[in-house]
């Protein structure tokens, strides 16, 4: 069970979209940990965050033959709901992984 520093910290990483530095925060508590639960949590939600931002601009751009509305609004969705959900699993001390981008950020 992770202690309660480590789940802030946790929530934090998940946390750094709403707090406007989705990528900043993760990488700093990434980089400051020495504890593997909050290094992984924060790689994952870095990779996530990552993957919103490139799945926004290839929206951004076919917006232009009008199907990237549809895209913004589905990322704009995830990227609310996901990290919320992200930041209740950790703060009960679970070991999330997001669904799409969660093998990959345990593959590195």
């Amino acid at each position: 069970m992770p202690s309660t520093e480590q789940k802030l910290l946790a929530a934090l990483s998940h946390g750094g979209v709403f707090l406007a530095a989705p990528i900043l925060i993760p990488l700093v508590v990434m980089l400051i940990s020495s504890d593997d639960y909050v290094r992984t949590q924060a790689k994952e939600a870095l990779i996530f965050q990552l993957g919103l931002i490139v799945a926004g601009a290839i929206s951004g751009i076919l917006v232009i033959i009008l199907v990237g509305f549809i895209g913004l609004i589905f990322v704009g969705i995830v990227a609310v709901i996901m990290p919320i959900i992200a930041i209740i699993n950790v703060l009960d001390g679970k070991d999330y992984s997001y669904p799409i981008t969660g093998r990959f950020a345990r593959g590195l």
